[in-house]
C-alpha cells in the first residue's frame, strides 16, 4: 500500500503531462462506445460513483462516498455463481465472465489501495473468475486528495492521502488548478491516452504536487499511532473497552462492514425452485457483525456482539499476517455510517494507553 511520505519528480514514472481539464474531459468523452465510464457524481450533497453519460456529470472535488467504487463495479454485491437443473441427470450452467469494458475515474488513494487489498484477495491463491475478468477490463484513474475529511485517517494507514507505487492502477491525477498532472502509470494508459493532448510535466509540476501533499497532510484531525499495533489488539481481548463499547452502543447493524471498501467475506445461498427442479446458487456480501454469521453446527463462536466487535476491529487494525498489511485504508467510512459514532481509532487507542500503563 502506499504511504504518506512525499512522492518521487519526473523520471521515475512511465510517462507525465500538464493536461488542461477541458482536454482531459474531452478524451473521457471520447472513450464512451467503447468504455463504459464511471465516476463520483454528488446529488442533494451526498457522492456516489455511478455511471456517466458525460463526464460533465462528474465532482471530481468530491470529499468521500458511502460506498467504494472497487466494492460495487469490481467485487459487486450479489453474483451469480452457478445454476443447476435435476431432470434426468444434472445440468449445471456457470454464467459468462463479465467483458464489458469500464472506465472508473476519479479513485482516492484509500480507494486505489482498497483495490489493491481486494486483488491480494481475489487475485491470489484462488483466482476469481468474475473478478478477475472484470479487473482485466477495467481501466482505473485516481485522484490524488486536495483535502481531508473529518473521519479519514489515510495518513496514518499509509493509504493516502497521495497515492504512491505503479501497481494496481493505471492513471494519476493531480489536481493543479485549471490543469491535472497526468500520470500514465500502465500499457493501457500510455496505448489510450494521446500523450501529444498535454506537455510534458517539469520539476515544478512535481513540486507542487509535493507542496500541495504536505499541505494534506498536516491537515488531518484524526491520528492513530499504529507503530507496534500489529498484534496488539489481539492481545488483549479481554481489555474492558471491547464490551463497554459492544453493549452501549453496537447495534450489530453490520454499517460498518457494509460500507468498508476492504471488507470481503460473502455468504453462499441456494434459491431453489418452488418445483425442486432447478436451484440458483449465489454469493452475496456478508458481515462479521452479523449474529448470524458464525453460526455453525453445534453453535455460535461469535454469539455475543463483544466478540464481532473486536473481529471487526482487530481484522482492521490488526492481524497483518494475513496480506503483510493493515486491513484498514483509513478511510473512515465505518466511522462516518456508524449510527452510535463508534470509532476505531478511539479503541485503539484506550488499548494502547492501557499497555503503555502496564508498561510502568
Amino acid at each position: 500500500m502506499s504511504g504518506n511520505g512525499t512522492t518521487g519528480g519526473p523520471g521515475s514514472r512511465i510517462f507525465d503531462l500538464i493536461v488542461p481539464k477541458r482536454s482531459f474531459f474531452s478524451w473521457l468523452d471520447s472513450l464512451r462506445g467503447r468504455f463504459s465510464l464511471v465516476g463520483p457524481v454528488t446529488e442533494d450533497g451526498q457522492t456516489e460513483f455511478r455511471e456517466l453519460g458525460s463526464s460533465h456529470e462528474m465532482d471530481m472535488e468530491y470529499q468521500s462516498t458511502m460506498l467504494s467504487p472497487g466494492k460495487v463495479y469490481l467485487y459487486k454485491p450479489r453474483e451469480d455463481l452457478f445454476r443447476f437443473s435435476l431432470g434426468k441427470s444434472v445440468e449445471v450452467r456457470e454464467p459468462e465472465t463479465d467483458q464489458e469494458q469500464r472506465v472508473i475515474i476519479g479513485l482516492h488513494a484509500c480507494d486505489t489501495n482498497a483495490v489493491r487489498y481486494l486483488d491480494l484477495t481475489f487475485l491470489g491463491s484462488f483466482r476469481d473468475p468474475q473478478y478477475a475478468a472484470r479487473r482485466k477490463n477495467t481501466v482505473i484513474i485516481s485522484l490524488n486528495c486536495a483535502r481531508s475529511g473529518e473521519n479519514c485517517f489515510c495518513a496514518s494507514a499509509g493509504a493516502g492521502p497521495f497515492l504512491e507505487g505503479n501497481d494496481g492502477y493505471d492513471m494519476l491525477l493531480t489536481d493543479l488548478g485549471e490543469d491535472y498532472l497526468v500520470e500514465l502509470k500502465s500499457g493501457r494508459a500510455l496505448e489510450l491516452f494521446p500523450v501529444d493532448g498535454g506537455s510534458p510535466a517539469g520539476e515544478d509540476a512535481f513540486r507542487f504536487k509535493q507542496e500541495k501533499e504536505q499541505a494534506v497532510v498536516h491537515s488531518f484531525r484524526k491520528k492513530l499511532d499504529m507503530d507496534g499495533l500489529n498484534g496488539l489488539l489481539s492481545k488483549r481481548p479481554d481489555h474492558p473497552v471491547w464490551r463497554a463499547t459492544a453493549e452501549d452502543r453496537c447495534l450489530s447493524c453490520t454499517n460498518c462492514v457494509m460500507v468498508c471498501p476492504t471488507c470481503f467475506c460473502y455468504d453462499v445461498i441456494d434459491e431453489i425452485s418452488m418445483d425442486l427442479k432447478s436451484v440458483r446458487r449465489y454469493r452475496q456480501w456478508d458481515a462479521c457483525q452479523d449474529a448470524h454469521f458464525a453460526e455453525v453446527h453445534g453453535g455460535n463462536f461469535r454469539a455475543r456482539r463483544t466478540a464481532r466487535l473486536r473481529q471487526f476491529t482487530t481484522h482492521k487494525l490488526d492481524q497483518t499476517h494475513q496480506y503483510g498489511v493493515f486491513g484498514t485504508v483509513g478511510c473512515g467510512r465505518g466511522i462516518t455510517w456508524c449510527p452510535t459514532g463508534i470509532d476505531i481509532t478511539d479503541i485503539a487507542k484506550e488499548v494502547q494507553k492501557s499497555e503503555v500503563g502496564s508498561e510502568r
